[in-house]
């Protein structure tokens, strides 16, 4: 259990900066990026595309960076500088789409420095708004997360 002192503390502040954790798996491709884009209202200029793939996989319907098990060392170490880069940079939000199914995936899905974090009902120590829709909805997600943010006053 997370006590008040390890809480951290909510966005109060309007998104600007989004960064997407996506696996070959989450069914996100341009159409319903786009669709995101939509529902938050920002520009594209202001999404990051971080996804996490299998060695041999094919997936490269996005632009972005992409990792696999194999860009980090047996200590923990990241070897791609761009990773290292994607890292080090401030997100305001998080949208992990993977479900954090594996170790690799909840890694950087806790790597991402960002202010709020949004995903599925996985595990309330990594987000701070989970959202219980179907995996590869990606319409619902969106709706969902455009209702809490206005609600919380983070879009309009």
């Amino acid at each position: 259990m997370i006590t008040q002192t390890e809480q951290r503390s909510a966005l109060v502040k309007p998104i600007k900066q989004i960064a997407i954790l996506n696996n070959t798996t989450s069914k996100l491709d341009f159409k319903n990026l786009k669709y995101i884009q939509k529902s938050l209202g920002i520009s594209s200029d202001n999404f990051s595309i971080f996804t996490i793939k299998q060695k041999n996989d094919n997936y490269n319907e996005l632009r972005g960076i992409f990792a696999t098990k194999d860009d980090i060392s047996a200590f923990g170490k990241i070897k791609s500088p761009e990773i290292v880069a994607f890292l080090d940079k401030k997100y305001d939000l998080l949208i992990d789409l993977t479900q954090a199914e594996s170790i690799i995936e909840k890694y950087f899905s806790l790597s991402i420095p960002a202010d709020f974090r949004v995903g599925y009902d996985i595990d309330e120590r990594i987000y701070d708004l989970m959202l219980g829709v179907e995996k590869g909805d990606i319409h619902t997600f969106a709706d969902e997360m455009h209702k809490y943010f206005t609600i919380l006053g983070l879009i309009r």
